[in-house]
């Protein structure tokens, strides 16, 4: 492992780096910029299946991304060797993949909410369909947009080791 990762290391370090940087940045970016934008949308209806449609191809352009992330993310800590190293360094190593397993299933929830905000839409339900909407765009991508930012802070702290 130590030659594959010593022979890729800037591309694996790229392809991590940008992978961070674009969901935690789309995150970010959706819920200061996009969502209050669709907000002023005077039809109800047309503001929920606006945001809808949004969100949607947002969470799918996040399928490939959050695999390469973990993928990158698996190789680089495997290829340095923190956890027989120092304790220190595996205890980092540990919460940055715990905080952004913890985004993943804050992703696979929104995931669910778009599904069901989607079917309330449908069925008329304007106003539950509105609150997953806003509880996607504050509250999961809020939670997620934090994590985000520390989980990169380890990775700076770790590469500076």
């Amino acid at each position: 492992m130590g030659e594959f990762y010593v022979g890729y290391l800037p591309y694996i370090f790229t392809v991590h780096i940008f992978s961070a940087v674009f969901w935690v940045g789309g995150m970010i970016s959706f819920t200061l910029t996009v969502y209050p934008s669709v907000q002023q949308i005077p039809n109800e209806k047309m503001f929920i299946r606006t945001a809808l449609r949004t969100l949607n191809r947002f969470y799918r352009l996040l399928i490939p991304i959050s695999l390469l992330l973990g993928i990158s993310g698996f190789l680089m800590a495997m290829g340095k060797d923190f956890a027989h190293r120092d304790p220190v360094l595996a205890v980092i190593v540990t919460s940055k993949e715990f905080i952004w397993f913890f985004m993943f299933v804050l992703y696979l929830y929104g995931y669910y909410k778009i599904k069901e905000a989607r079917e309330r839409c449908l069925a008329s339900d304007s106003e539950h369909a509105r609150d997953n909407v806003k509880l996607i765009a504050y509250y999961l991508f809020g939670i997620s947009s934090l994590l985000g930012l520390v989980a990169i802070y380890f990775g700076y702290m770790l590469r500076s080791l």
